[in-house]
C-alpha cells in the first residue's frame, strides 16, 4: 500500500495552476510575443474588479445565474420525479426532455429574445432551457435505476406505494440528481454568457462583447479568466465530492 503524501489533495490543483501559469508566460515571451502575459492579464483583472461598473456587471451576471439556477432546480427535479413516478407521463414527455437537453443553450437565445425582448427575463429563460433538461433526465434516470438490493430490502421491511417511492426511491436517486445539478450549473453558466452576449443586458457576457469589438485582447482574456474561475470555484466548493481514495493499493 502506497500512501499519498499528506496535503496532496491541495497540492494537485496548485501544481496544475503553476504549470498553466508557466506555460502561459512561455507562450507570451517566446512563442507569441503579441500574446498578453499572465501577469499583465492578472493586473488588468485586478484593476477591473475594483471598478464600480465592472462590479455592477459581475453582480448582474451572478444574480441572473442564481435566479435561473433556482428555477432549473425546481423545474428539473420536480419534472424528473414526475417522469419517474408516472410511466405514462414519461412516455409522453420523456422524449421532449431529452430533446430540450440536446439543444445547446446558445441556440435558445434567439427564441428567448423573440418572446421576452432584450431583457433579463430573456437571459434567465435561456439559462432555464439550457440547463433544466439535464436535471430532468438525470432525476428520471436515478429514480428508474434504484439498486436492486435497496429495493429488495425496502420491500422486505414493508415499504409499498407512495411511502416506498418518497422514502426509498427518491433518496436513492440523490447521487444522480446531484450529478445533474452539477452539469446544469456548467450548462447554465455557458447559457448565461451566450444570453448576455446577444442581448443588451449588463453583465460579463456584454463586457466580453464590448472589448471584442474594440480588439482589446488583454481585457478579453481577463474577463474570460474570471468567468472560468467562477465556474471552477462553484464546481469545486459546492459540487466537489470528497475523495475516498486516500491510498493506492
Amino acid at each position: 500500500m502506497l500512501k499519498l503524501p499528506k496535503g496532496s489533495a491541495f497540492l494537485k490543483p496548485v501544481q496544475a495552476t503553476a504549470f498553466l501559469f508557466a506555460a502561459w508566460e512561455l507562450l507570451s515571451w517566446a512563442i507569441v510575443p503579441d500574446w498578453p502575459s499572465a501577469i499583465e492579464v492578472g493586473r488588468i483583472l485586478w484593476r477591473d474588479v475594483r471598478e464600480p461598473s465592472f462590479q455592477a456587471a459581475l453582480g448582474g451576471s451572478l444574480s441572473r445565474m442564481l435566479a435561473g439556477y433556482l428555477l432549473v432546480m425546481v423545474i428539473g427535479i420536480s419534472g424528473g420525479i414526475l417522469l419517474g413516478r408516472f410511466p405514462l407521463v414519461d412516455q409522453l414527455m420523456g422524449s421532449l426532455a431529452v430533446a430540450v437537453h440536446a439543444i445547446p443553450g446558445a441556440a435558445w437565445v434567439p427564441l428567448s429574445i423573440i418572446w421576452f425582448g432584450m431583457t433579463e427575463q430573456a437571459v434567465i429563460f435561456t439559462i432555464v432551457l439550457g440547463a433544466a433538461g439535464i436535471v430532468i433526465v438525470n432525476t428520471d434516470t436515478g429514480i428508474r435505476e434504484v439498486p436492486p438490493f435497496i429495493a429488495r430490502a425496502a420491500r422486505t421491511m414493508g415499504a409499498r406505494g407512495v411511502k416506498y417511492f418518497w422514502f426509498v426511491v427518491v433518496p436513492a436517486a440523490i447521487p444522480k440528481i446531484v450529478d445533474g445539478l452539477r452539469l446544469a450549473w456548467a450548462f447554465g453558466w455557458r447559457a448565461l454568457m451566450a444570453g448576455e452576449l446577444l442581448t443588451s443586458v449588463n453583465g460579463l457576457g456584454q463586457r466580453l462583447s464590448q472589448v471584442a469589438k474594440v480588439g482589446e485582447l488583454d481585457h478579453l482574456l481577463a474577463i474570460m479568466l474570471l468567468i472560468a474561475a467562477i465556474g471552477i470555484a462553484v464546481d469545486g466548493l459546492i459540487f466537489k465530492r470528497p475523495s475516498s481514495a486516500g491510498s493506492i493499493r
